[in-house]
């Protein structure tokens, strides 16, 4: 009220008050004019991203065809091929909440063409949920943890990606969903395989080491391109710094939301969400 009502004031004396547009452009006063006239910069997984340096790498699917906007290279993680990009001519490469969609050769085969097409001394970062962080949680019972409950509850929107309300949902569940949708009782996704309960859950659990249980039932998921946002994949810091330096990267280090070696990349205006559950990961070529 009180924002419109000096809107109209300033309107009635002749002035008008217009909202500046965030770029950030000045990030990347330090990179050569090609690379952003070429737009080197690329965002693996991008969605709804859009910037005027960077590049859009992304799968066409009727999935997130309400997201996806923007122009982007059609590129399939699934199916083990070269990324369309010359050798060492990248700047940066990012990609966010993208890895545990796809299994770990997909992950492995990322890994080595961003370490292909990216200059020496360029970077790659990459965020994803946290699994240590949802292991916690679920030993203590957090249900406030996966946020994103009440988020859909309010909106009204859970039905379209759930079995049943999630308010309702259990630890186990809620857990077991956010690495392994396609296992969960509450998943929406009708695919052939088990669907554990969650006495289930809880004796594989208890029986098995966080890296033994995960691997457990992630072993018996599978890319459903019907459904390509279930989580088919679980990420740790030392299981993902160990997948970069398989594919050369011999600087990898675990960041922090916003505090990348690279300045455009510490513009959470553009990259980083998710930073309650997220895991950040950076390497240099």
């Amino acid at each position: 009220m009180l924002k419109a009502a000096i809107v109209n004031l300033m309107n009635h004396f002749g002035y008008s008050i217009t909202k500046k547009e965030y770029t950030g452009l000045s990030l990347y006063d330090d990179f050569p004019v090609e690379s952003l006239n070429e737009r080197r910069f690329y965002n693996i997984g991008a969605g709804s991203f859009s910037h005027p340096y960077w590049t859009n790498i992304d799968y066409h699917t009727p999935y997130y065809s309400n997201v996806q906007k923007h122009p982007f290279i059609n590129y399939d993680l699934t199916e083990l091929t070269p990324l369309p990009i010359e050798s060492n001519v990248a700047e940066i490469v990012y990609s966010s909440h993208t890895i545990e969609h796809v299994s770990n050769e997909a992950v492995q085969n990322m890994l080595r063409e961003a370490y292909r097409i990216l200059k020496p001394g360029g970077y790659i970062r990459l965020t994803t949920p946290d699994a240590s962080l949802e292991y916690d949680a679920y030993r203590s019972n957090d249900l406030k943890f996966w946020y994103w409950i009440d988020w859909y509850s309010r909106r009204g929107t859970w039905e379209k990606l759930y079995k049943v309300s999630l308010s309702g949902a259990s630890v186990y569940q809620l857990f077991l969903h956010h690495f392994a949708s396609q296992l969960s009782e509450i998943a929406i996704d009708d695919s052939p395989e088990k669907k554990y309960s969650d006495a289930e859950i809880k004796k594989i659990l208890s029986e098995y080491s966080m890296e033994e249980a995960l691997n457990y039932f992630t072993q018996k998921c599978k890319y459903n391109p019907l459904h390509p946002g279930n989580h088919i994949n679980w990420w740790t810091a030392d299981k993902l710094i160990s997948f970069l330096k398989e594919a050369g990267f011999s600087e990898c280090y675990r960041s922090g939301y916003g505090q990348s070696k690279s300045p455009p990349l510490r513009d959470t205006h553009f990259f980083d969400n998710h930073p309650q559950i997220s895991l950040f990961v950076e390497a240099i070529r």
